[in-house]
């Protein structure tokens, strides 16, 4: 019988470092341990918490490759120490079958680790779901964690939260857990009307909401919050908490704008890496028609069009920080506001012509043009409203020109190919010139 030693360790110490060479394996003992994995965006990720009976190391010992992973304790813990010699062994031991088995694994296992532990955003969770990479059930990137140098220096406190789940025992335990957190103002409801009730009458910084509460309610209030339709910022954190990451749910929730996605079972520690890395950092904002929020895309578009970035305040930063004053933060807010609504009047103003463009190839095709002048009229209606609160008078006359000829169009009062039509596309391009987006030299 091999004689197996053991080995101390305490909270803190790492057991194995990434990128190490392989000496021996280990099996938990008593205590417990987390594996962590690097990020290739210079973070880190907290990929499995290991229990007593778990091995841990045998990867590396398997192909000999570099360790993959580090295993650091999160308690005083003791582990069993399987040599070198002993798992070569034990390996050797195995039929040529087995062994071959256990070598595809390993590096199959290596290649997972990475993959998960860069999971985190809506759009890479989409981009992997459409691809079939995520298997139903067995999400386990829920338990990223990351490690930050400030983490002592920060203050739930002040953060209003609102949680939204219908489940009393899911929604009560998460409470209590940030409560004991250090979070002090945390709402919570169980159905989608009182979500759109409080959001709509209340500014809060932080939401999480369960897809309990049914995934298109929650993606209509996400929406209306980030186009300014509620009480609560545009600028609120947002993030969902969903069963299965199926494609259509995280598509739905993702073209709404919220921040981050997290995918059942979920921890409390989960909730506040998510948090943490929200407070150090969030991404600007996308403005085009239909969406405001966070940039989805991971690259522009070679040749495309470059669509300009809003820099946005974060309030969990603000509150949890305070690294400025409210009146900065106030100012910073408006600026943001101001910024969007420019960059919402130049994309109605590109569309409105560009579905005057729209119509036109309709005609010369001979198609009926009627969803493209249904869609122009209430696109120039929209215009019209945020124009009428800027005071801008000249191009509100000339918007309800552009809905008069429309009207003509329609009832065949005016002809959409003479010198009718060629005034009515002098004016869309007038408007897109003056309220456009400006070329740059």
């Amino acid at each position: 019988m091999v004689d197996y030693s053991n080995q101390d360790f305490k909270s803190g110490d790492y057991i194995i470092r990434e990128g190490e060479a392989p000496t021996c394996a280990y099996v938990l003992k008593s205590g417990r341990v987390e594996v962590v994995k690097s990020r290739t965006d210079g973070g880190e990720a907290i990929l499995e918490n290991l229990k007593p009976g778990d091995m841990f190391g045998e990867m590396a010992m398997v192909d000999m490759q570099p360790r993959s992973t580090s295993v650091r304790a999160v308690e005083d813990c003791t582990v069993i120490v399987v040599d070198s010699q002993t798992f070569t062994q034990k390996l050797e031991n195995l039929d040529i079958f087995s062994r071959k088995l256990v070598q595809t694994l390993t590096t199959r296992l290596r290649n997972q680790s990475q993959k998960l532990a860069d999971l985190s955003s809506p759009t890479s969770l989409l981009k992997a779901a459409k691809k079939g990479q995520l298997e139903p059930g067995k999400i386990s990137h829920t338990s990223v964690l990351i490690r930050d140098d400030y983490r002592d220096k920060i203050d739930f406190g002040k953060i209003r939260l609102l949680m939204g789940d219908s489940n009393p025992q899911s929604r009560q335990g998460i409470k209590g857990g940030l409560h004991m957190q250090g979070f002090r103002e945390i709402e919570d409801v169980n159905n989608a009307k009182d979500f759109r009730s409080l959001i709509a009458s209340t500014d809060y910084d932080l939401i999480v909401v369960d897809s309990s509460l049914n995934v298109g309610d929650i993606s209509d209030v996400i929406n209306d919050i980030r186009h300014g339709k509620m009480s609560t910022s545009p600028f609120a954190v947002i993030f969902a908490i969903i069963e299965q990451p199926d494609p259509k749910t995280l598509e739905k929730l993702a073209e709404a704008g919220l921040d981050d996605v997290l995918v059942k079972p979920v921890a409390l520690a989960n909730i506040i890496d998510r948090v943490e890395r929200r407070i150090k950092k969030r991404k600007d904002f996308v403005v085009t028609l239909d969406y405001v929020g966070p940039d989805r895309r991971s690259s522009a578009r070679v040749g495309g069009e470059q669509i300009p970035l809003v820099a946005v305040p974060n309030p969990l930063s603000f509150k949890a920080l305070e690294l400025i004053d409210e009146r900065t933060y106030a100012s910073l807010s408006k600026e943001a506001l101001s910024r969007i609504e420019d960059l919402k009047i130049e994309r109605f103003a590109v569309q409105i012509d560009w579905l005057r463009g729209k119509i036109a190839t309709q005609i010369t095709e001979n198609q009926n043009p009627k969803f493209f002048l249904e869609r122009m009229f209430d696109v120039t209606q929209a215009l019209i409203e945020k124009l009428d609160r800027r005071n801008d008078e000249t191009h509100v006359t000339n918007c309800r020109l552009i809905l008069s000829n429309l009207d003509d169009f329609e009832v065949g009062t005016a002809d959409m190919k003479g010198e009718e039509w060629e005034n009515f596309a002098a004016l869309t391009r007038q408007l897109r010139t003056e309220l456009g987006p400006k070329k740059t030299a």
